[in-house]
């Protein structure tokens, strides 16, 4: 099987392990719907294009380069950023006799954490290449 050029909603589903409701066990659904991830991409090349130099940017949230991780790492950034807006709003302690079942903490800690590795990944990465691009603009190949 050929890579594609492209993210597709099925790499990012892959690399997320969100692909069948069976790899959520909690939810028994998929935790991002088709919507939530191409709202991701869209999100991730806006804030691409924002990075400086500006200028140097992708041309449609459709056409993310999949030779790099720069945009993959972006787009999970942005999910896991609405997946915590989305549990904050939700955040309930279960009390049944002598257990108290915080779930959706647990889970709001762990996107929390995978949002900023993300994040701090993408954003240093992209600075790096869209510097690049801009030398070679300026000063050609080497």
């Amino acid at each position: 099987m050929a890579y594609p050029r492209y993210l597709t909603i099925e790499l990012i589903r892959q690399e997320l392990q969100d692909r069948t409701p069976a790899d959520n066990t909690i939810d028994c659904d998929l935790f991002f719907t088709d919507e939530d991830i191409l709202h991701a991409m869209d999100r991730a090349a806006a804030k691409y294009n924002a990075l400086a130099p500006i200028g140097i940017d992708v041309k449609s949230p459709k056409n993310l380069p999949a030779n790099t991780s720069i945009f993959l790492d972006a787009v999970l950034a942005c999910l896991y950023s609405a997946a915590i807006h989305k549990l904050s709003r939700n955040l309930m302690t279960w009390r049944t006799g002598d257990s108290t079942i915080e779930l959706e903490k647990s889970r709001l800690e762990a996107f929390s954490v995978l949002k900023k590795e993300a994040e701090q990944a993408w954003k240093e990465a992209a600075k790096d290449r869209k510097m690049e691009i801009n030398r070679q603009l300026a000063w050609g190949f080497f």
